[in-house]
């Protein structure tokens, strides 16, 4: 008949394994979820970007249509027709005020 001698020594050993072998196990689930986490965030964060630059570019798509219609608005031909539709004439001729250079009183009238 044969015996098992298990002595307290090689049981602390084969105990240590075990407890080293349990840490890097739930260190490597611990780290595996926490890399999930992050990469969960990363993605939900590039949701937000591609929204906010669809945005953006709606918005910048909007803002030139309104600077083409705002020029179109101020063209010379576009203003000479909406003249004409108000019977404004042209004028011919200018002439300017000539102010004598001096001091200016006012008076009072009663």
């Amino acid at each position: 008949m044969t015996y098992y001698n298990c002595n307290k020594a090689s049981f602390v050993v084969q105990k240590g394994k075990i407890s080293i072998s349990l840490a890097i196990i739930f260190g490597l689930l611990f780290m595996s979820v926490a890399y999930l986490a992050q990469v969960n965030k990363v993605v939900a964060k590039n949701f937000e970007l591609r929204a906010a630059q669809a945005f953006l570019k709606e918005r910048q798509d909007k803002n030139q249509q309104l600077t083409v219609n705002l020029m179109r608005a101020r063209s010379l031909s576009n203003l000479e027709s909406v003249a004409k539709n108000l019977n404004l004439v042209s004028v011919e001729k200018i002439d300017y005020l000539k102010v004598p250079s001096g001091i200016f009183v006012l008076s009072q009238r009663p």
